[in-house]
């Protein structure tokens, strides 16, 4: 175990002998931090269970109380997965909730200066760009991503292989597979390129161009347009995904392109 001389760690905390913690970190109560995990200098960790092969940046504070004004004092958790990469000054903000966790995947980029809120959910392999800003609530599906400066109202969700533009302000649900940019926010296209990077055959890139097309570029309602997704014949389930997504939103979702952009 590499533990700096300068670094305060609690008695209560459970580290992997592997494990490192740089030089002027604290260590508070009720954290656990897997094996090969490293932890940087300057940096407050406190109510958090971290996995294997995680790395974290300098300046970073996890673990610390949900911003809420009337919030009463509960035991909660921030739980990160493994071989995830925390960059510098990143915030990360344990669940409101008794016995509740905001909760960070495996393999999840985060890089420098952004917020995570109480109660968010990352799934795996998650990639949020320098400044995004997550309040309470949010959920971020499988392999989607944020540009930088990112906005993101709580209780949101962002689909699984969707790409957020830089600058964007979130205040409904990005469809899954979709690339959304803007303030206010819309679907530009489908994220093709970033479907093709992970591995989505041409028949299922198409597939999802003509789901695009239906649900934000016909002009119909949404719930006219959800209605003719059984039409296109999927080859993974991608049509079944992106229908259930829509079914589940409770904030709604970001249209199209608004007419004459």
């Amino acid at each position: 175990m590499a533990i700096h001389s300068t670094a305060v760690v609690s008695s209560s905390a459970e580290i992997d002998a592997t494990a490192e913690i740089g030089p002027f970190t604290v260590i508070g109560e009720n954290v656990r931090i897997g094996e090969n995990s490293r932890v940087g200098s300057h940096t407050v960790i406190r109510q958090c269970h971290i996995g294997k092969g995680t790395t974290i940046g300098s300046h970073t504070a996890i673990g610390g109380n949900p911003q809420i004004l009337d919030w009463k004092e509960v035991p909660s958790l921030v739980t990160i997965g493994d071989g995830c990469f925390i960059n510098e000054m990143v915030s990360i903000h344990r669940s409101m909730h008794e016995d509740g966790a905001t909760s960070v995947g495996d393999r999840v980029m985060i890089m420098s200066n952004t917020h995570i809120g109480h109660d968010c959910r990352l799934e795996n392999d998650v990639i949020l760009t320098t400044y995004t800003g997550l309040s309470g609530h949010v959920t971020v599906e499988e392999y989607a991503m944020t540009g930088g400066h990112a906005g993101v109202h709580q209780f949101v969700r962002i689909g699984a292989y969707a790409m957020v533009g830089g600058y964007t302000r979130l205040v409904q649900d990005v469809a899954p597979f979709m690339l959304c940019e803007g303030s206010p926010a819309f679907i530009r296209a489908p994220n093709l390129i970033g479907l093709k990077r992970r591995g989505f055959s041409l028949k299922a890139r198409s597939n999802i161009k003509k789901a695009f097309k239906i649900l934000f570029n016909s002009g119909l309602s949404m719930g006219t347009a959800r209605g003719k997704l059984p039409e296109i014949e999927e080859e993974n389930g991608e049509i079944t995904r992106l229908a259930e997504f829509i079914e589940k939103s409770k904030r709604g979702l970001i249209g199209g392109k608004p007419a004459g952009k």
